[in-house]
């Protein structure tokens, strides 16, 4: 099977990331949809209640949540675009550094917004709502994994992308020596 160009292994990648996108676009949409109307229908009861903090608390980890989402979409155009590149049979492109430059800048980010969520919840398990101590554990250990996956995945782009740079001085330094 081809790797590149028309009918290869590469435009199947591309289409298999246009279709994830619409689908985590989808599911921001339903994200953000439920939590605008959780807050309306919660914000009936806070004055009776008095639970405003745990109210703004759990909705800043929602909105940060859904805001991981929506920087994974970027991530997930950038991919498409090299993609797209790589389908043309535009390899070692400067173009392309430009692409893995931004996916590792907001893979870091998302790690970033993954501590922040990691923070949050911390704070309001241990505070407000009633889990068992082992699914404390259990969340805090996934949001890690998340935290510490992406910031490997962001730090191995940007090393990858340092390389690719390299590979493409050496080929323009090869074509003006021929």
């Amino acid at each position: 099977m081809k790797i590149l160009g028309e009918k290869s292994l590469s435009s199947k990648v591309k289409v298999g990331l246009e279709v994830l996108f619409v689908i985590i676009a989808l599911l921001d949409i339903v994200i953000f949809a439920t939590i605008g109307n959780i807050v309306l229908s919660e914000s009936k009861d806070i004055v009776f209640k008095n639970y405003l903090s745990e109210i703004v608390l759990i909705t800043i980890i929602s909105v940060v949540l859904c805001l991981t989402g929506l920087v994974a979409l970027y991530i997930i155009y950038q991919f498409i675009k090299i993609f797209k590149n790589l389908k043309q049979n535009k390899l070692f492109e400067n173009e392309n550094t430009k692409y893995l430059n931004k996916i590792a800048l907001f893979s870091i980010i998302i790690s970033v917004l993954y501590l922040i969520i990691l923070i949050g919840i911390s704070i309001t398990l241990n505070k407000s709502l009633q889990f068992s101590q082992l699914d404390a554990i259990l969340i805090k250990v996934i949001i890690g994994v998340f935290f510490m996956g992406f910031l490997v995945f962001g730090i191995g782009i940007k090393i990858l992308n340092e390389i690719y740079k390299k590979a493409i001085e050496y080929k323009e330094e090869n074509e003006l020596t021929v």
